[in-house]
Parts: C-alpha cells; sequence; structure tokens
C-alpha cells in the first residue's frame, strides 16, 4: 500500500469496504472518523482575509465598510456611463413628413410660381372647409381647380384625424385624388387651347417653335464666323506666296579656303589688301539685292 497522508487513509479504507475488499473495519476505523488527523503544515489550508476576496465573498461588515470608503463621484460616474446619452429628441411633425414625401413623387411640383413677399395686408392662412359630419373630407373641399402641397398636407392630416386610416394611407389616398384633379385641369386647357385656336385666336409660338427658332439662330452665328475665317484666309495668299520666295544669300564661288589664307598670309605679311572697285552692272545687282534683303521687296510688289 503507498504512503498516504494521515487523512487520506480513512477515506482510503471506506472506499474499501464499500466496494467489498473488506469484510469488516480495521479497529482504529471508529476513532479516526471521530477524530479525524490533523494535516501536516504543507497540507493546512489558510483562510483569506476579507480584503483578498471578491466583494461578493466578503463579510457584510467589511461589504459595508468598502461601500462607506468608496468615493461617491466614481459611483456617479459609472451609473452615468450605463445610462443613455441624455440628448434632445428631433421635434418630427406630420405636415413636415408629408410635405417631404410629396416633394419627393413630385419634384416639378417646387417649381410652381409662389408669392415670398409679404404684401400690406396680413397673411392669414387658409380656411378650414365646411365638410358635413359624418362625411370624409376629400381634396376637392379645399381646392377644386388647382390644388397645392398645403392644400395636399391639410388633407391628409384630416383625414387621418377623421377616419380610422393611418397616416400613409391617408395620404395615399389624397395622393389619388390630386392625381385626378391635376389630369382633369390639363385635360381642360389642352381642349380650351384648340377651341381658341379653331375661332382664330394666335397664342405665339409654341415652346418647340421657340426652341427651333434659337437653334437656327445659333446655326447662323457658326455660318458668319466660317465665311469670316475663308475671307481672312484669302487675304493671306500672298503673304505665304512670299515667304516662300525668300531666299538666302550665298555666293555662288566657292575657294575651298585659299581666299581665307591669301587674307591671312597678306596681314602677316603687313599688306593691306582692298577690294576691287565693283563694276557698274555688279553695282547695280547689288544694289538690286540690298533692297530685296531676304525677299521682303518680291513679298511687297
Amino acid at each position: 500500500m503507498p504512503r498516504r497522508i494521515p487523512i487520506q487513509v480513512t477515506q482510503t479504507v471506506s472506499r474499501l469496504l464499500e466496494g467489498g475488499y473488506l469484510k469488516k473495519p480495521p479497529a482504529w476505523y471508529e476513532t479516526t472518523l471521530r477524530h479525524p488527523p490533523a494535516l501536516v503544515p504543507p497540507r493546512q489550508s489558510r483562510e483569506r482575509p476579507d480584503s483578498d476576496l471578491p466583494r461578493s465573498l466578503q463579510s457584510d461588515t467589511r461589504r459595508n465598510v468598502a461601500l462607506q470608503d468608496r468615493s461617491q463621484l466614481n459611483t456617479r460616474k459609472k451609473l452615468r456611463s450605463q445610462l443613455p446619452p441624455l440628448r434632445p429628441q428631433p421635434i418630427v411633425y406630420d405636415s413636415d413628413r408629408i410635405r417631404r414625401q410629396f416633394f419627393r413623387d413630385h419634384p416639378w411640383e417646387a417649381k410652381r410660381v409662389s408669392t415670398l413677399v409679404e404684401m400690406d395686408y396680413e397673411l392669414e392662412a387658409s380656411p378650414e372647409p365646411t365638410i358635413p359630419s359624418g362625411e370624409t373630407p376629400e381634396l376637392f373641399h379645399w381646392n377644386r381647380l388647382n390644388p397645392s402641397v398645403e392644400d395636399v398636407i391639410q388633407c391628409t392630416l384630416r383625414t387621418s384625424q377623421e377616419t380610422e386610416l393611418s397616416l400613409s394611407q391617408a395620404y395615399r389616398r389624397t395622393i389619388a385624388a390630386y392625381h385626378a384633379i391635376q389630369a382633369e385641369r390639363e385635360h381642360r386647357i389642352r381642349y380650351a387651347t384648340y377651341e381658341a385656336r379653331s375661332l382664330g385666336a394666335d397664342l405665339g409660338r409654341s415652346e418647340t417653335e421657340r426652341g427651333f427658332v434659337k437653334e437656327q439662330r445659333e446655326l447662323d452665328k457658326w455660318a458668319s464666323v466660317a465665311r469670316k475665317d475663308a475671307t481672312t484666309l484669302q487675304t493671306d495668299q500672298p503673304v505665304a506666296a512670299g515667304k516662300l520666295a525668300r531666299k538666302k544669300r550665298i555666293g555662288g564661288s566657292f575657294t575651298d579656303g585659299q581666299a581665307y589664307l591669301k587674307t591671312a598670309s597678306d596681314v602677316s605679311s603687313g599688306q593691306t589688301s582692298s577690294p576691287p572697285a565693283p563694276s557698274a552692272p555688279e553695282r547695280a545687282a547689288d544694289a538690286t539685292e540690298s533692297d530685296n534683303f531676304l525677299g521682303v521687296a518680291n513679298a511687297l510688289r
């Protein structure tokens, strides 16, 4: 049997008795159970002080003292960090949501002419239409001919308040009425124009005709510029011919450096050499050639 720690001997005998290896317990078994042997110093467990234990395992006295000694400022910072950030919530109105969605669906409505200057009279909000009780608000209650975005907003809000429809459902219902009124207005304007022209009215040029006029005006500008360039090119042709006629003045005789050597030997011997006097024909040729320096005279004739 291997060497055991004294406290483990009783545990080993207990397992052997339970397994049936020992038929009856030893004489010292009961005594060791009542009075277990002491542990050797290296095996003795040492109790940890409260200051070394986690807060959940500390005694109540130690925990209370630690909480009292704790900085309240640190606790407030930690609580504040655990709370959601306290920021002002955005202020959103239903009318702004409807207006934003309307201009997203109908961007051309932003080009409609509107008055932004206050007149002498006081600007008042459009009067609320009188709608019979029990009747669903319709867009034609606000404007039958040409409803604006504000009419659509007021009708949508009124429909959502007086019926069980949500804001999006009320908006779709109002937009359907808006499209019907705009289609009716377009047909009315088109057939009124046909009738006026059939009776002889002159309504001026259409947008397409005005576009054709502007296009023709630009084409005429390009044609005039092209004609001016062609005229300038024709007037510059004699100058170009004169440039081609220019030539370099180079002597026709080549002495292979003998004239230079003869002049150098004459200078070294003290003799002065003067060029021979030119004859009359040569003098006339030189005068003509000096007048026609670089061919300018021929170009100017």
